[in-house]
């Protein structure tokens, strides 16, 4: 209950931000929490001219969480009605859920009738009905109070904008960061990597894919009863789900071209992702500007449905409105890899997200989600950890990212050659042209400087039309600005453009950004310039043929198993362990999308800049990194020991990943806020067959004063056909010289599919210094190697803050 001055602060934060709080609202604490909340939410949330847009979340149970309290209808939720679920997920389909659907539906119409009549100028946009029960909406800022007000609305939740969290730099190979990640291994469990994955749907909520490149088809599959669903013209075989969900900003907002309304990938964001976690076996040997390498995702068998949310933008309204569309599809792991702009809501039960992918865990459905690329600070969060978002939900598995074996320098390269020469120049591809780079570019080198008297090559006029028929033209660097350069040289009549440095700039290394200029185009040093400069001035009759050519990338060794250091920490806003486990995100060789170089902001129309930061090559597949390719390695993960154990719950998938991670000493003096519990351990997840829910033990911040005794309980199952003897220990990794820790039993037997709750008490025996000090360390579990390998370790972590 709050006090006199509790509520009196609350009233004057309402007023702040809301209108219409009468003195009779304050006589009802739960009114005033309702207000209170949803004056923080509005302070939060986006706004639309002189509207706020909320999900409104009303007070009947969703679908995947109804408990049957409603006379007449039979419970849906599988952990109470376990008979509801289809192939180990929440059904749907089924007639309970079909009648629970119907009467949603007209609560729903019933409340938008009454809402019509009180609250005329509220918008409703879109229905929620399986992982949240609610609307997202616009709401004009006085009408928020009636809104609250209304009896069968339980909280207004914000509405916040996202982006993905891939990073501009460029790492490691797939080809590679499998083999590091212990991957092939379990591939053989299953039979071979052509069966790895195989009947597992994984959800992309992303940029969509590139459906034309060859890791999103498989002539080995065939698509399961009822798939293809979306656009047929573009769903194939693997990609069985190729939808589009756009938010109510996009939605409404007029400026937009149409072409943004499809599911096809235009930014290459999503193609990684989904290429890293299920894309099929291709060999790349042959494909001008590729690798010449074999490489697959993680599960390269398992289907893939394509959920495109950033088109060209994402906010919460559309995410959670995905994730019950990937629901109702029935797939069986969904990935995120992206994050919100702004800091998010101090309260993670109060955010959208957070609450749909919880929801959707006890429908079956496992998310694992991108911790981000925030680093160690600035904080980002109120507790003073850099995750944000669906990152914080207790249920997902949250993945931030560790080193690979290779790095790439990210240069996009070409060669150029010229006939009757042996030596072959290096360039750079300039980014962000309209046109495709094509593998082979082959006319007459012209030196620009010969046609445009006293310019000196610079190109920053335009020359007579037609004079620069079928060339590529050599022009100098200084005083205009790529784009115009380029375009003069199109309009002359050329087909691509090599732009050497300036006097200034010399031989260092520079990208071209070409803002959106006709033509393919380079860079190269100035020695290579001045050289080519020479070379036609000896051949004034006949320009020499050049042929330009697509250089795959480069790679390098590096540390592998290090701690990324743009990988975002923990705690949560609600002080929890974040992120849950790392893996290999400093960059991946994977598919992007390979048809235009301006990505998103290939639309005159649209406003600039409106869209996600363009992944493009023309081979099709190119290095990126970022806790956004850590993410569906994981995802790939779960989906392998989904298909090693269907009958296992999303939580259990996420604690054999979280138990059985490994600490090499790379990161083994590192803090679970930093590395959660450490290296995904693919090998080891899949031999395991003791599970402990749940997966680790936050015992949050706690203030103290003096001595004090804290617990909490983990759930031991023992899935295996023998009985099996444990033995546990927890040991203190930090603060072991203030806090006590023991576990209620050191060892214990349970028969096969039985289970035991263990109690962790932490005692703090000795005076705690002023303000924050963390202590942290794991509960260590074993049995001689008969259903775990080595060990197991739940990891656990208390914040003791102490102000007198």
């Amino acid at each position: 209950m709050m006090n006199a001055l509790t509520l009196l602060q609350a009233i004057l934060r309402i007023t702040v931000v809301l209108s219409g709080i009468g003195l009779s609202d304050a006589a009802d604490p739960s009114l005033m929490i309702k207000l209170l909340q949803a004056a923080h939410a509005a302070e939060q949330t986006t706004s639309l001219g002189d509207r706020k847009a909320f999900i409104i979340q009303l007070r009947d149970e969703p679908l995947a969480t109804y408990e049957g309290h409603v006379p007449g209808l039979e419970a849906t939720s599988v952990r109470v009605s376990p008979h509801n679920r289809r192939q180990g997920k929440l059904d749907v389909h089924s007639q309970a859920s079909r009648r629970y659907l119907d009467y949603l539906e007209q609560r729903h119409q019933a409340f938008l009738r009454t809402l019509q009549q009180q609250l005329p100028r509220v918008q409703v946009f879109r229905h929620y009905h399986i992982v949240l029960n609610g609307f997202a909406a616009l709401v004009p800022a006085s009408d928020i109070p009636a809104l609250v007000r209304h009896p069968e609305v339980k909280a207004l939740l914000p509405v916040v904008e996202y982006e993905l969290v891939a990073e501009p730099t460029a790492p490691p190979v797939l080809d590679v960061s499998n083999d590091l990640m212990g991957v092939p291994l379990v591939w053989e469990m299953l039979s071979g990597r052509e069966n790895a994955g195989r009947g597992v749907k994984i959800g992309i909520l992303d940029t969509g894919v590139d459906f034309s490149n060859p890791m999103f088809h498989d002539a080995d599959l065939l698509p399961p009863p009822g798939f293809p669903r979306g656009d047929l013209a573009l769903a194939t075989n693997k990609v069985i789900v190729a939808k589009v969900i756009r938010s109510i900003f996009d939605e409404t907002d007029t400026r937009l071209d149409p072409g943004h309304r499809t599911a096809q990938d235009l930014v290459g964001h999503g193609s990684h992702v989904a290429s890293c976690a299920a894309g099929a076996t291709v060999r790349l040997e042959g494909i001008p500007g590729a690798r010449p390498v074999v490489m697959s995702g993680v599960a390269p068998k398992a289907y893939i449905g394509s959920y495109r949310i950033f088109a060209p933008r994402a906010f919460t309204d559309n995410i959670v409105a995905a994730i019950e569309e990937a629901v109702q599809d029935g797939m069986d792991i969904l990935n995120m890899s992206f994050g919100p702009r702004t800091p998010p809501t101090g309260d993670p039960a109060l955010n959208a997200q957070v609450i749909a992918v919880n929801t959707a865990t006890q429908a079956g459905v496992l998310s694992v989600i991108a911790a981000g690329n925030k680093g160690l600070s600035p904080p980002f969060n109120s507790a003073g950890g850099t995750v944000g978002g669906a990152a914080e939900s207790s249920e997902a598995l949250t993945v931030g990212a560790s080193t690979n074996l290779h790095v790439s320098d990210g240069i996009e390269r070409v060669t150029l050659q010229l006939e009757e020469d042996d030596s072959v120049i290096s360039g750079v591809r300039g980014a962000n042209g309209a046109a495709p780079f094509p593998p082979e570019i082959a006319g007459p080198l012209v030196d620009v400087d010969l046609l445009d008297g006293e310019a000196s090559g610079l190109l920053c006029d335009p020359l007579p039309a037609g004079s620069l028929p079928g060339a590529i033209a050599l022009v100098q660097r200084g005083q205009c600005t790529f784009q115009t350069k380029v375009t003069n040289a199109a309009q002359a009549g050329a087909i691509a453009a090599v732009i050497y440095n300036s006097p200034e700039g010399g031989d260092q290394f520079f990208r071209m950004d070409l803002q959106g200029a006709p033509l393919p185009a380079f860079s190269i040093a100035r020695s290579e310039g001045l050289r080519l400069k020479a070379r036609l001035a000896g051949a004034r009759e006949r320009s020499p043929m050049a042929r330009v050519r697509l250089e795959a990338p480069r790679t390098f060794p590096d540390v592998p198993n290090l701690l990324a250091s743009f990988s975002s920490r923990g705690p949560s806003n609600d002080y929890q362990i974040k992120p849950d486990l790392v893996t290999v995100g400093t960059g991946s060789y994977a598919a992007v999308q390979d048809d235009d170089p301006r990505g998103e902001n290939r639309f005159p129309t649209s406003p600039p800049g409106i869209g996600q930061s363009t992944m493009y090559d023309p081979s099709g597949f190119a290095f990126s990194q970022g806790t956004s390719f850590s993410a569906p390695r994981a995802a790939g993960a779960a989906a392998l020991l989904r298909q090693l154990h269907p009958d296992w719950t999303p939580a259990e998938i996420k604690s054999a990943l979280v138990t059985t991670a490994a600490r090499p000493p790379e990161i083994a003096a590192l803090g679970v806020m930093d590395r959660g519990a450490g290296l995904l351990n693919l090998p080891a997840a899949a031999r395991v067959q003791t599970i402990a829910l749940p997966s680790s033990l936050s015992f949050g911040r706690q203030f103290v004063t003096g001595s004090a005794v804290f617990e909490r309980a983990f759930r031991l199952t023992n899935h295996s056909a023998a009985p099996t003897e444990y033995r546990l220990r927890v040991v203190l990794t930090s603060g072991a010289q203030l806090v006590r820790a023991r576990t209620s039993v050191t060892e214990l037997r349970l028969l096969p599919g039985e289970s035991a709750t263990v109690t962790v008490t932490l005692a703090v025996e000795s005076p705690v210094p002023l303000g924050m000090t963390d202590a942290e360390g794991y509960v260590f579990i074993s049995d001689g190697d008969r259903t775990i390998p080595g060990e197991i370790a739940v990891p656990l972590w208390i914040r003791l803050v102490r102000f007198q």
